[in-house]
């Protein structure tokens, strides 16, 4: 059975790119917005992964982060940010991310850190 995956991300393109690329490989892929939207996403289905913006409206990746592992504290979470690393990543990896991507990124990069994720599981 494929694996769910949810993308969250505030930029269409980006978004877009990245679920058109995880279908191609064969993942159910929904996607949302920002952090309120994948919160609302998660209470209507169980997903295997969430790859998720830091930098977003109403709720950002960091937040999203730290909610998700309190209720699911298993679910793998990769978070892509393009601004350098910094307090952010830290506090991410603190939070236990499951991986952290630097945009811009190849797809194959993604494609890897997801491959390693669901391995491991």
């Amino acid at each position: 059975m494929a694996k769910n995956i949810l993308v969250v991300d505030d930029e269409d393109n980006i978004r877009e790119v990245i679920s058109e690329f995880l279908q191609t490989l064969g993942y159910n892929v929904v996607e949302a917005t920002n952090g309120e939207e994948a919160l609302m996403a998660c209470t209507r289905t169980k997903f295997d992964l969430v790859i998720s913006d830091i930098r977003m409206p109403k709720m950002n990746g960091i937040k999203l982060l730290k909610s998700l592992k309190t209720y699911m504290p298993n679910l793998p979470i990769i978070l892509m940010t393009a601004y350098q690393p910094s307090k952010m990543q830290e506090d991410s990896l603190s939070v236990k991310a499951d991986g952290y991507l630097l945009k811009p990124f190849s797809l194959n990069s993604l494609r890897q850190i997801i491959l390693k994720i669901f391995k491991t599981l």
